[in-house]
C-alpha cells in the first residue's frame, strides 16, 4: 500500500515543480522629474561648406541627481542665407554617410549618467550674433540610478555665436522632462500556480486522512 501512495505522489510532485516555474516577474517603473539650466560651450570644425562637427561641454549648478555636467559630440548645419540651423548627433541626417554617430552625456561626480542623442532646430540673428534653438535630448541608456533609462528632455537654448574658431560659442540651455527607469522585481507566482498549489495541498490532505483511516482499520484486526 505504501508503494501505491509513493507512485501517486511522484507525478504530483513533478506537477508542483512544473507549476512552480510558472511565475511572472513584476516590472516596476520609476519616474524622475528633471529640471536644470546648463552653461554650455561649443566649438565647431567644418567638414563640408555648411556642415560642421561640434563639440559640446558645460555645467549646471542646479541639476538634480548629480547630473551637473554635459559633454558630447554632434553635427551642425547652417543655412547662411536664412540663419536657420540644425544640430543632430547622426551625420546621415545631413546626407553624410560613414561618419560616427555622436552622443551627448549628462554626468557628475558620482556614478549617475544619462546617454542620449540630440535633435535641435534654431535660427541665428547675424546682426546680433545671437541664436535660439529648441533641442530634444532622447535618452538611450544610463548608469547608476539611471541604468536602463529612457525618456526625453526638452531644451530651450540661447547662444552667443562666436565667429572666431578659437573662441567657443557660449549659451544657456534650460532642460526639462521626465526620465523613466524600468526594473524587474522579485518574481510573483501566477494565478495558475496559486490554484495548482491549493489543489495539491487539498489532495495531500485527503491522502493523509485516507492513510490514517487505513492504518486504524488494520490495528483493529489485530485486537
Amino acid at each position: 500500500m505504501h508503494r501505491s501512495y509513493t507512485a501517486w505522489l511522484v507525478p504530483v510532485v513533478l506537477a508542483l515543480i512544473g507549476f512552480g516555474l510558472d511565475v511572472k516577474s513584476a516590472i516596476a517603473q520609476q519616474v524622475y522629474t528633471f529640471n536644470a539650466t546648463y552653461d554650455v560651450f561649443s566649438t565647431s570644425k567644418p567638414i563640408t561648406p555648411d556642415v560642421s562637427v561640434t563639440t559640446i561641454s558645460g555645467q549646471s549648478f542646479d541639476a538634480p541627481y548629480d547630473l551637473t555636467k554635459v559633454s558630447g559630440s554632434t553635427y551642425s548645419q547652417v543655412n547662411f542665407a536664412t540663419g536657420e540651423f540644425r544640430f543632430n548627433t547622426d551625420a546621415a541626417t545631413f546626407g553624410l554617410q560613414g561618419l560616427p554617430v555622436g552622443e551627448v552625456v549628462l554626468f557628475g561626480n558620482d556614478t549617475n549618467k544619462l546617454f542620449g542623442t540630440n535633435n535641435a532646430t534654431g535660427v541665428i540673428d547675424f546682426l546680433s550674433s545671437k541664436g535660439t534653438a529648441m533641442n530634444i535630448f532622447t535618452i538611450t541608456s544610463g548608469e547608476g540610478l539611471f541604468q536602463g533609462a529612457v525618456g526625453t528632455l526638452t531644451l530651450s537654448e540661447v547662444y552667443q555665436i562666436s565667429l572666431d574658431p578659437n573662441i567657443p560659442t557660449t549659451g544657456k540651455s534650460k532642460a526639462s522632462g521626465t526620465i523613466q527607469v524600468f526594473s524587474q522585481t522579485v518574481p510573483e507566482p501566477s494565478t495558475t500556480t496559486a490554484s495548482a498549489l491549493i489543489g495539491i495541498m487539498g489532495a495531500a490532505f485527503l491522502l493523509c486522512r485516507q492513510r490514517n483511516m487505513s492504518t486504524s482499520g488494520s490495528l483493529k484486526l489485530f485486537f
